[in-house]
């Protein structure tokens, strides 16, 4: 009968170790496949399929105890139901420990992010990246490289400094982080420890940038403005008149389609759906709220007809075909515009801020204005009645003052 080969003193004890050890019950180790590693090998005591994994850890005396220590808390994850495999429970504990933690390649953590930013879950353009990413976490790299960050709140806060003093920086750069921390932790097996929590952006980031009150335009200021572009470029003149006349998202212009309304008029259907907060913006009908002249008479651009016509003429592109329109491109053209320039002015002296959203919010303050009920105002815009509250201008001293002005007085 061949001898049983059991190995040194330090190999049996550690083997007896394993099999004796509370919480270990199943597991047994091996010097796997004579290569100098510690394999691991677990028979699960419900009769499941057995489950083997190799250790990043030399089979050496020196190694017992941390393998020992790694097993128990790998065998603690897998009886707290975290896990069924034994590869990864033993990655989870690696993380769980600061003497075997993996070490992470964070510049293919941030190539990982930016690439699911970019084409995948948000889809932001380049410059989106370059001016509200890639900063912090370019210095987050670095303070991670030179060992001046170890964990979550450490990076946070190394990164903060230095952008002391700007509050928007600061906002912009908690945002980045925890991105990139949540991201190293998902999808590159990062420790915990990693995690940037709302604790510690509320602790570092400061006192945030006072709110600015987002503009309104009056609709003599919106003919200003459209009627002196339209002198000059009547296609983006037209894109103007919609969303004015619709209050769009400047990103629903590329979702447009004309429709037969219910009663046979002619509309224009938004196939847009924007998924926020776990709620979902629908497909709409929108609703024109027309801009009034200086004699209160309505102001009705022959917009929806010529779009049914097919003679509503729209930006084009340097290649001859239509311009993909969004907010980024209805920025870039306005801000060229004397007077978008000039009305950002006015915006300003009032302390209000102007920018391609105005034309929506300035709808809706033009839709209570004119007394639409508020659930059908919602509806048109493409929101409910929450979000209205909150994000949404449905007054103005002028439309307060009018109000009060026309109560009757008892």
């Amino acid at each position: 009968m061949p001898k049983t080969v059991t190995g040194a003193p330090w190999e049996q004890g550690f083997r007896a170790s394993i099999r004796t050890a509370a919480g270990l019950e199943g597991f047994t180790v091996s010097n796997a496949n004579n290569r100098g590693r510690i394999g691991v090998r677990w028979r699960p005591t419900d009769g499941r399929k057995p489950q083997s994994v190799v250790l990043d850890l030399a089979w050496s005396q020196d190694n017992t105890a941390k393998a020992i220590q790694l097993l128990s808390r790998a065998a603690k994850v897998i009886a707290q139901g975290k896990t069924d495999n034994l590869k990864a429970a033993v990655a989870m504990a690696k993380d769980g420990s600061t003497t075997m933690r993996r070490e992470l390649d964070w510049p293919a953590v941030a190539d990982g992010l930016r690439d699911v930013l970019m084409n995948h879950r948000n889809e932001i353009r380049a410059t989106t990246w370059r001016d509200n990413y890639q900063p912090y976490v370019e210095e987050a790299l670095r303070l991670i490289g030179t060992g001046e960050a170890s964990d979550g709140h450490s990076l946070l806060k190394g990164t903060l400094a230095k952008w002391s003093g700007m509050a928007p920086s600061r906002a912009a750069c908690c945002i980045a982080l925890r991105n990139l921390t949540d991201h190293a932790i998902s999808r590159f097996g990062a420790a915990k420890s990693w995690q940037i929590t709302g604790v510690d952006i509320k602790e570092l980031r400061g006192k945030p940038a006072k709110k600015r009150r987002k503009a309104t335009l009056g609709d003599s200021e919106l003919i200003f403005l459209i009627d002196g572009i339209a002198s000059r470029n009547p296609r983006w003149a037209n894109v103007l008149r919609i969303m004015a006349l619709f209050g769009l998202r400047p990103i629903e212009l590329q979702h447009l389609t004309p429709n037969t309304r219910e009663d046979g008029s002619l509309g224009v259907w938004c196939t847009y759906e924007k998924t926020c907060g776990g709620s979902q913006t629908q497909q709409r009908q929108l609703e024109p709220c027309w801009l009034q002249d200086t004699d209160g008479s309505a102001i009705k651009w022959n917009i929806v007809e010529l779009f049914h016509a097919g003679l509503l003429e729209l930006p084009l592109g340097i290649d001859g075909e239509p311009r993909k329109l969004d907010g980024h491109y209805c920025e870039v053209f306005l801000k060229r515009q004397p007077e978008w320039q000039q009305l950002r002015q006015v915006c300003e002296d009032r302390g209000e801020w102007l920018r391609t959203y105005s034309f929506r919010d300035t709808f809706s303050l033009r839709c209570h204005r004119q007394k639409i009920e508020l659930g059908a105002i919602c509806a048109a815009m493409g929101h409910n009645i929450e979000a209205h509250g909150r994000a949404y201008r449905w007054e103005s001293e002028q439309t307060t003052a009018a109000a009060f002005a026309s109560a009757v007085s008892v």
